[in-house]
This record gives C-alpha cells, structure tokens and sequence, in this order.
C-alpha cells in the first residue's frame, strides 16, 4: 500500500449521472409559506422570461409526491404561490419539496426546492439538468418523483452541488476548485442546458432531434425536455457525439464544453465518454487532516460517509485522522448531535480497507499502520456513532496485525481480515476476545458476507479466496478457490444469489464465483485496468473501480458490469460492461490530472434501485475520491 500512496495527493469528490433566482423575498404566515419564482430560458445577463408557464410545487411525503399549489407566471415570468407549512419535516423526516413547470407539451422544466423548502427559485434549463441527474432513480413512469426521505433527500443535496436553484446558475461548488476547470463538470451543465435552450427557445427541429437522440433504455421516444434529460442521465452512453451536436446550436450557457472536451477530442484526459457528472469536494473539516490516501468507506444509518484515511501527505507515515462527511459531501459538523469531523484516537493509525457499521451503529475501522509509525501490534479502533472513540488509545489489538478487509455478520459478529499475520480475525458480537482462523493462505485483504452469514476473504498473497463460517466459537473454512498465479485479489463482494465477484488488479480480471465455488466468469478488457475495489448495486449489476497502470494518457474509471441476477438491458450477458470501453471517468476541463479507483461500495439506501458507487482514488496530480451513483 505505501509504494502507492506515499507521494499522492488525495481529494474527496462525488460522482453522480445526476444533477438552485436570487433576490425573491421569502414569506411566511401561520401554516403557509409563499414561493416566489421565475421561469426563463438561456442563461448570461439576461434570460429570456417565459410567460403563461404553469408551475406546480409538490411534496414529497411518504415515498409519494403530491401537488400542493399551482399558479401561472406573468409576462416576466414571475410567479408566486402559497402552499401549506408540513409540521412533520423534520431532520429525523426529511420532506423535499421539488417545483415543475409546463409551457407546453414538449417545454417542461424542474427544480429541486430541498427540504427548506427554498422560498426564491429561478426555474430553467440548468436546474432542469441538476434535477434530473440528481433524482434520475427516483422518476416514475410518470416522471413524478418518489422514494424514501432519507435518500430523496439526499439527492436534493446533490442538485443543490450542481446548481443553485435560487440564482438557476451553476452552484458555487461546481464553480470554484476543486471543481471549476478541473473537471469538466461545469461545463457538460451548460452543454446539456444548451440542448434543452434549442428546443426551449423555438429553433427547427430542434425539439424532434433531441427527443430522437433521448430514447429511454426501453426504446421509448421522450415528449418533453424533462423526460429527454432523465433519459440522459439514466442511460449517458446512449448518442454522446449527437446530444453534443445539438448543445452547439443555443450557446446561452456558459460555460460549456469545448470541441477539445468533446466526443471527438484529441486531449485523452479531457475527452467527453459519457455524460456523467462529478461534484469534487476536499475539505475534511480539519487543515490538519487533509485527505490521503482514503482506503474505504462506510455509510451509517443517517447516510454519513466514514473514511478511512491512510497516510499524511508528503511523508512516508500514516495518517491518524478518520473523516466524516455528510450526505452532501460536506464535512460533518456536529450540528444536531451528528459527528464532527475530522475524528482521532481509539487506534486510528493508517487505516486501509477495513471500515464497517455494525448493528447497533457503532463504527470498526481496522488499522494497516506503516511507515515510520507502524504499530508494534495491529489494532482495530472502535467509535460511536457520534465517532467517539470507545476503544482504548492503541485501539483494539487482541490476534490482529495490520488489518485490511472488515465486515460485520447478521449477527454482529466483526469480521476482519489480519493482513499481516495471515490470519481471519472474529470478534464475536463485538467482544474483543478473537477468534483466529489461518491456513495456508497468505495476506487477506478483502472481506464480505453473504445473505446467510458465511464469509468470503480474498488472500492477496496466494492468489486464493476462501469461504469461511463461525458457528459455535469457532471459524472453519468450506472451501478455498485459486485463481491464476500473480492474480492478487483484493476487494470482493458478494450478490444477492450469493455468487462472489472479485477484483484480481495484477492480472486486470475480475472473476465470478458461485456459492459451492465454482468460478462461472471471467472478464477481462472492457475498461478493467488494475481494479481494486468491486461492490454490487441494487439491481445486482457489479461496479469495478480501477486503480490502473502509471500511464499518463490513461483516464482511471469504474466499469459496471452486468450481473448474475438477469437487470440488464435486453441481449446484455452477465458480466458484459455496460459503461463506454474507457468506464466512466472523471474528465478534465483542462486544470486535472489522472485519478486512481481503490475501491467502490453501493449505498444501498432503499429497496429501490437508488445507489451511490463510492470510489476511494488516490492521484500523483491532487484528485481523490469520489462517488459515482446513477446507472
């Protein structure tokens, strides 16, 4: 791990096929809240306003939306409206309240209102494009918007890193570094915005070409410009060069991408492949605490994201800092009795690609220790959900060296994988009295359990997996797989019809390997370049985040897979890539550089198909991780 991350520079970012009017008084009496808006067209100094647009503002409650008022806008495009205060929106039940608005059959815009809701908002085509990134897998076959609060509202964060719904401008994050120009990010918002303005705004055909280009995956033709653009979102591979094409025809938004970010660029690191979106973010909290080397990441029950943190830039040592970020990215603060972030102590030393909430909330991150500050003994710290530590300050060391892998079972046993002393370490029910289990397999690194309890390890050293259970105070092993000599397996995950997918990054593979042990796959090419991490989505489909080869005209990506469990589109086999021959990467706008996958993990925040593929990276040109999310 160290001859990998000892000189790198790592940022925090999120990746999401996803996507805020200014100077609007707000207003509220009793139990009502007026909403004041403008619907326009084109973006710069003077947006064209769209008169007689219907705008209707709804609620999300109870996983359904529901429309609470309607008006018309004026002939500046002005409209305000009174809607009902909801006593039940609470930190604890978050309601998202999102504003729609129809001038025609084929013109309807979005704009996300959070959970505030927001009492000034500009609706147009850059919070068109923010909302249907951001919401894109939670549109019914109505395109109305659904889904539990938690992770509705989440998605309301994430348009809100995209676009200010109140000014309708690209939001201050997607403007200032570690976005701005190093990504392309800014401007593919004002390229897609510029779609929808040539439809918006009247030029020929412009209406019919973009709706033949924005077939949903099931072929069927959109009618409107919100429709076209969750179909984007959903599927950004399908016509990258001729949805290009049409952003070139309205140049209202600026900025937008340019011919050398574009489909037929010659710049391999700026080159559009898909139209996906990122949102970088970098601030952990702490200047003293600066991302480095993040090796995993577990989301709680709030959807707060733990990240082991590995090393201190700039020095051969490891870091003793674990970061905490809120579901919009943002450092967590402490605010309403959440955790602070950056958080120390409990044996927090180098941690790698241990981290895991059990079931009582409790945070187990596993410490890898290196450098000139490597542990006499391994150790795993422990922490409450508030991060404060409950081990003891060299943490929890009982059978354990150097650990990576770290999972917890149905029955809250902790899982975790002892790299360095080769062992498979229990501690039951979160006792810490262990229970080891060795062979002759050697360096276990990645870790996951199955719908039923068993485990599966991955053994970087042997080339191997094993699938283990604990049952009566011990753990015992059913089998051990051996893939080709020089494999060096490392993350693993494990499908709801308990087939195991595993990252081999020396040899670029990634095998499929069913309950009795049997490998039924093995898939190489198709943007798999030195995977890392691997992690399953809702649908069963498989995520691969590549940490890649050292040469400077390769963009780093995740791949996703098909998957065992058939939800895919039609005539694609499991294991076929479903993302561009590149994967879907992270493109510059011209200030970036390459960017290096760890490791990916679904958030599987509903029994819908909502998830966020999390890609711990490290890059030698300052670009860390991200979350990547939306198929």
């Amino acid at each position: 791990m160290k001859k990998q991350i000892q000189k790198c520079t790592a940022l925090l970012g999120i990746l999401f096929l996803a996507a805020m009017l200014t100077g609007c008084p707000s207003s509220g009496s009793g139990n009502s809240t007026v909403i004041y808006g403008i619907v326009s067209t084109g973006g710069g100094s003077t947006p064209i306003a769209i008169s007689g647009a219907a705008v209707t503002i709804y609620q999300i409650d109870s996983g359904v939306s529901s429309a609470l008022a309607q008006t018309t806008s004026d002939g500046s495009g002005n409209f305000s409206v009174k809607i009902p205060s909801n006593s039940a929106n609470t930190s604890s039940n978050p309601i998202t309240y999102y504003a729609v608005a129809n001038k025609s059959p084929s013109i309807q815009f979005i704009a996300s209102l959070g959970t505030g809701p927001l009492t000034a908002v500009r609706i147009n085509e850059l919070t068109t494009v923010a909302s249907a990134y951001a919401f894109a897998q939670f549109f019914r076959n109505d395109y109305s918007i659904g889904g539990s609060a938690l992770p509705i509202s989440i998605a309301a964060g994430m348009a809100e890193n995209l676009v200010s719904a109140e000014s309708g401008t690209a939001a201050n994050v997607i403007r200032t570094s570690p976005n701005g120009y190093e990504t392309n990010t800014w401007s593919a918002l004002g390229t897609l915005a510029n779609v929808l303005a040539g439809c918006t705004q009247g030029v020929a055909n412009a209406c019919t070409n973009l709706f033949a280009l924005t077939p949903s995956a099931s072929g069927v033709t959109p009618t409107n410009t919100l429709q076209a653009m969750v179909n984007i979102a959903l599927n950004p591979t399908v016509n990258v060069s001729g949805i290009y094409d049409l952003g070139n025809v309205v140049t209202s938004y600026t900025p937008a991408l340019t011919t050398n970010q574009g489909p037929n660029s010659s710049a391999p690191l700026q080159k559009l492949d898909a139209w996906t979106m990122a949102v970088k973010v970098n601030n952990t909290g702490s200047s003293g605490c600066p991302f480095g080397g993040p090796g995993n990441v577990a989301f709680d029950i709030n959807g707060y994201a733990w990240i082991n943190n590995n090393v201190i830039q700039g020095t051969p040592n490891s870091s003793n800092c674990l970061i905490v970020l809120k579901p919009n990215g943002q450092a967590a603060n402490g605010i309403a009795n959440t955790p602070i972030s950056p958080i120390t102590g409990g044996g927090i030393l180098g941690s790698g690609f241990g981290v895991a909430v059990d079931k009582l909330g409790y945070i187990w991150s596993g410490s890898f220790g290196w450098g000139n500050n490597v542990p006499t003994s391994g150790a795993v710290a422990k922490l409450s959900s508030l991060g404060v530590p409950i081990s003891p300050a060299a943490g929890y060391t009982s059978g354990l060296l150097r650990v990576q892998g770290t999972a917890i079972d149905q029955s809250n046993n902790v899982w975790m994988a002892s790299y360095g002393n080769r062992a498979v370490v229990v501690y039951p029910n979160q006792t810490t009295t262990p229970i080891s289990y060795e062979d002759n397999n050697i360096e276990p690194f990645g870790m996951a359990i199955t719908s039923d309890g068993y485990a599966w390890v991955s053994y970087t050293g042997s080339d191997t997996v094993s699938k283990l259970r604990y049952r009566n105070g011990g753990v015992s092993k059913l089998f051990t797989v051996s893939l080709p000599s020089g494999s060096n397996p490392k993350g693993i995950a494990v499908d709801s019809l308990g087939n195991a997918w595993v990252a081999a990054g020396a040899t670029s593979t990634v095998y499929a390997i069913n309950s009795s042990g049997t490998i039924v796959g093995t898939y190489t090419g198709q943007g798999i370049n030195g995977p890392w991490g691997i992690s399953l989505d809702a649908k069963g489909n498989v995520w691969v985040s590549n940490f890649g080869t050292s040469s400077p005209s390769l963009r780093y990506s995740i791949v996703q897979l098909c998957g065992a469990t058939g939800n895919c589109p039609t005539g694609v086999a499991m294991g076929t890539a479903m993302t561009p021959s590149t994967g879907f990467t992270l493109p510059s706008g011209g200030e970036s550089g390459i960017t290096k996958l760890w490791s990916a993990f679904v958030w599987n925040r509903s029994a819908t198909v909502l998830f966020a593929i999390n890609a711990i990276n490290v890059s030698e040109c300052g670009h860390g991780r991200k979350y990547l999310g939306s198929e």
